[in-house]
This record gives C-alpha cells, structure tokens and sequence, in this order.
C-alpha cells in the first residue's frame, strides 16, 4: 500500500427497496497508484456511479475498507468527510457544476477560500491554474459566454487548484462535442503526465481508452 493513492477492500454497498436489500457493489477490491490515470467503465446500472461515490467520499459503505492517500477513509466520521473532499479530491463533472453568476477567477477560487485561504494567496494559485489550462484570456467571463470545451477547462482548472490527492472525473466528456472531448481527453494526458491521478468513470468504450488502465464494472463486481 505504500505507493497506493485508493486502496479499497472488500467494499459491500446496497439499498433497501421496500424491506429487501438491493446489492449495488458486491466485495469490490480495488487499487489505484500514485501518478496513475484509470478508466472505470461499464453500462448503465453496473454500479459505476456508486463506485464514483464511494471514492468521491459522498456515500458510506455498508462494509469493506477505504484508504485515499494512507487516510483511514471507512474509519472516518461522516462530518470530517467535507474536508476530505475539500482537501483531498478534486471532482470534475459532466455538467460542469459551475456557478453561473460567478466569472471563471470566482469559480476557481471558491474551494481555496473554503479552506481559509487568504483572497490574495489564493487568487496567486488561481492564476497559475488558470494560464496553465489555457483560460487566461478568458478569466472575467461568466459560464454563459464560454463554450462547452472552456466551461469544463474551467472545472478542471477548480479542481486541480487545491492541488488534490486525486482528480475524480465524472463522464467528463458527456457533455461535450467530439473536438472538446478529445481536447479535454488530451489535458487529462497531460495532467497525469505530470504526475496527477486520475481517476475517471465512463460508459464510453472510446473515452475509457483514452485512460492507462482500465478497469470494467459490471452487475456490481471489478473486472480488469
């Protein structure tokens, strides 16, 4: 475990429906390394968005392990998990999750300021953020005057501002037209390169091969 970013063991989650218990994941056991970029692939209702909440730290299992970053994970009390987040996780979405009547700076800086941040140190990490994914010309604009491609350049740019132990991301591609796919699929290669983790969750066969590994989930179970 000494260079695993996710080490997760015997991961059991399910639902009630009515008074029988529905299994979503069925004793998932599951690494990731540091500096490495993986695809988690399968259908819709394989499970997959369950997994993607179980790492995001947005659901608690039912049994099993979770460690991210040498963090005891399932050992953690739920009210600490908003830092964990905060501090530990970088989440991109397929719809971008930005806040509309912020403009890109404003939308960057948010998680530093949640942190406690100075204004002035954060807006200094913001800016280097920023030119690194391209938007310096664009960093006083609104969400409804960028396009698809820029909108989620500018969540990424959020969530790689922290400096996060893992970048968590969420059919990153949906929403996009093939040209800003490739191109965001082409900045997730470049991030990993120097030497982020990636962790990305798709249905999509040719976004998942974008990724160094690939790791497929289906009725709940890994398969590599």
């Amino acid at each position: 475990m000494e260079n695993a970013m996710i080490t997760m063991k015997n991961i059991n989650k399910g639902y009630m429906l009515g008074e029988e218990r529905l299994p979503i994941l069925k004793d998932i056991n599951f690494q990731v390394n540091k500096g490495e970029y993986v695809a988690i692939l399968g259908p819709s209702g394989s499970g997959k968005t369950t997994l993607m909440n179980m790492i995001g730290c947005m659901d608690v299992m039912d049994s099993g392990e979770y460690y991210l970053d040498g963090m005891a994970i399932h050992k953690t009390k739920e009210d600490d998990l908003t830092m964990v987040r905060n501090q530990k996780i970088g989440f991109i979405f397929q719809n971008y999750q930005l806040i509309p009547t912020y403009n890109v700076m404003q939308n960057i800086i948010m998680p530093l300021l949640m942190r406690g941040m100075t204004h002035e140190e954060a807006e200094e990490k913001c800016k280097n953020t920023i030119k690194l994914l391209g938007l310096d010309h664009r960093i006083g604009h609104k969400p409804n005057e960028l396009s698809g491609g820029q909108k989620q350049r500018v969540s990424i740019a959020r969530a790689l501002v922290g400096q996060p132990a893992i970048l968590l991301a969420d059919e990153p591609t949906g929403a996009l037209d093939q040209t800003s796919g490739k191109e965001v699929l082409k900045l997730f290669r470049e991030l990993n390169d120097m030497g982020n983790t990636i962790v990305m969750i798709t249905h999509d066969l040719g976004v998942a091969q974008s990724a160094k590994r690939i790791v497929r989930i289906v009725d709940g179970q890994l398969q590599e």
